[in-house]
């Protein structure tokens, strides 16, 4: 038997490590999971409780194959609580193929930094065990090995899926952000055009009297009067002293 324990810590908050958690398969990562299946999933006191069947390619050597199996999709049966109040994530999954020489026991815990809420930590541990085999601490070598690299691709895989969850929520925040802009604009349109409509319909209604004055004077046909005659001045008419 060998144990395999890491610890990692993520600077992102708890909610945020464990919903990408849920989104971590696929990726282009880690593509040693190639499936997940939710079998049950319920809440109780508040606790969400899981169960899924985790379809993947563990990878292995043609030879080692060749002893347990060449089976080439490997499932796992995975039990998992998720306490919100708590801020506690626990997975607990163990392997269904091969079961009979190797077993695969792996252990999950996400929870707040103590140091900083901001960031959470994740515990792994894993207990592998070769039975009815030969090479057995050979072959427990061989796989711990394989957790650990995979575990390194899964944190990854991790972070992969936060940012795009993050660039999602960006997206999502400039898409209501136009939007709302183009409401406004709409809304500034529909006022600009009440203010102005009374505007134009006075125009038009001083346009329409003006006219209407017009046609009545043509009707009355009332000269205009003439511009005054300006004559050449004529001599003086006054007897001379």
């Amino acid at each position: 038997m060998k144990i395999w324990t890491s610890e990692h810590v993520f600077n992102h908050p708890w909610e945020t490590v464990t919903i990408g958690q849920w989104q971590k398969y696929p990726n282009p990562i880690n593509q040693a999971v190639v499936g997940t299946d939710v079998t049950d999933r319920r809440v109780v006191d508040g606790v969400l409780h899981s169960h899924r069947i985790i379809s993947s390619d563990w990878g292995l050597a043609d030879w080692v194959q060749r002893l347990i199996g060449t089976q080439k999709i490997c499932y796992a049966s995975e039990y998992s609580t998720v306490d919100p109040k708590k801020r506690h994530m626990e997975m607990n999954s163990k392997n269904m193929s091969f079961c009979n020489f190797v077993s695969m026991e792996e252990k999950m815990t996400y929870t707040p930094d103590p140091t900083d809420a901001t960031r959470t930590v994740m515990r792994q541990e894993t207990v592998v065990t070769c039975q009815g085999v030969p090479l057995t601490s050979y072959m427990e070598g061989i796989i711990v090995n394989t957790v650990s690299s995979n575990s390194g691709k899964g944190r990854a895989a991790i972070e992969w899926v936060v940012e795009k969850l993050g660039n999602e929520c960006r997206a999502l925040r400039l898409s209501s952000s136009l939007d709302k802009l183009k409401a406004e604009l709409a809304e500034l349109k529909n006022t600009t055009e009440s203010l102005l409509q009374p505007a134009r319909q006075s125009i038009e209604e001083l346009q329409g009297e003006l006219q209407a004055e017009i046609r009545k004077l043509a009707e009355l046909k009332i000269p205009l009067p003439s511009p005054p005659m300006l004559k050449a001045e004529e001599p003086s008419s006054s007897p001379s002293l």
